[in-house]
């Protein structure tokens, strides 16, 4: 593809500020987190950021986070995040808005002029200074259902100067503003060794091999829809064996979904099945302990899983194992 492009050289400071940033919309709520499983597109990947809802309708004010500059503008109906806006900030992190029916008033001479040169195709253009400038409020664009979105919304990113690593935007943004739900942790299915079971408060289950394999479906129910998790912990018989805090993402994992995501995970237009593998052989981002294969096996053992969201609500989930 074609794109038109200007060399860009910025000088950030990287600090980190948490909870500056403001929802993208007003009122809204989230309808999908940081790191859930995409089939979408052209191969499996991670959900880099995340979705706000603009109600299902297009043409809702979508607003600039903080403070910032336009670093790109991406003008595209197709690809996997159609018309996007990316703004510079002085914290040193940028901010990714994407799916967007169109553009704020201040950069519509830009596209236009854009498009009536190069037609209608993807066009991708680094600004190389701070000419642009946005307000934290400001309006950038307008929610669309532009790339691979099926349904109007805002999808919205944060990442490093680089963008080589992706980051939870709900640890940026002020969740006070957000519209209240009610919300809650829920386990609904476990696997181990891959066989499925609907979870059952200290039920019984089997394992075989050097350490149980353990995966479960796991959710954050919000507004009734199912979304992802933050954290979760595995405890035998009280000790930590193995955790995760899904917080960053470098983009060199981004097609790398099965590292976290059992092959039972399923995701449709109307469907989506999560289920979190709770071991690992390799070193991922994400897995802050992993004792698994340090453990001494009895033939029987208490497990407790721990599971947190990104709004901080928690759930303890107990079961027992025996060795088959």
């Amino acid at each position: 593809m074609r794109g038109y492009s200007i060399v860009v050289f910025l000088v950030v400071l990287c600090t980190f500020v948490f909870s500056s940033y403001i929802p993208p919309v007003d009122n809204s709520y989230v309808t999908a987190t940081f790191l859930e499983f995409r089939s979408t597109g052209n191969t499996p990947h991670y959900h880099s950021g995340t979705d706000f809802s603009t109600f299902l309708k297009e043409g809702i004010p979508v607003k600039a986070a903080n403070n910032g500059y336009l670093a790109r503008l991406e003008i595209d109906e197709g690809g996997i995040y159609g018309n996007t806006v990316v703004l510079q900030h002085d914290d040193g992190y940028k901010s990714i808005y994407a799916h967007l029916s169109k553009f704020a008033e201040k950069t519509d001479k830009i596209v236009n002029m854009l498009i009536s040169e190069f037609g209608k195709q993807r066009i991708v253009v680094e600004f190389q200074s701070d000419d642009i400038v946005f307000s934290q409020g400001e309006v950038i664009g307008y929610s669309g259902k532009t790339g691979e979105a099926s349904q109007a919304h805002a999808h919205f990113e944060i990442r490093d100067r680089e963008e080589k690593n992706a980051y939870d935007p709900l640890d940026f943004i002020d969740k006070s503003l957000l519209r209240p739900v009610q919300m809650g942790v829920m386990i609904k299915n476990i696997v181990i060794d891959g066989k499925e079971y609907a979870y059952q408060p200290g039920g019984v289950y089997t394992f075989s091999g050097d350490f149980p394999k353990i995966s479960v479906e796991a959710y954050t129910e919000l507004a009734k829809n199912l979304l992802g998790v933050k954290e979760v912990k595995v405890y035998f018989s009280d000790n930590l064996v193995y955790h995760i805090i899904l917080d960053r993402l470098p983009m060199d994992y981004w097609q790398k979904p099965y590292d976290l995501y059992d092959e039972k995970t399923v995701m449709t237009s109307l469907i989506y099945r999560g289920y979190y593998k709770l071991y690992s052989s390799s070193d991922l981002p994400f897995v802050k302990a992993n004792k698994l294969s340090d453990y001494n096996y009895s033939s029987q053992y208490s497990v407790s899983i721990e599971i947190r969201d990104t709004f901080g609500n928690v759930g303890t989930f107990p079961f027992k194992l025996v060795r088959g």
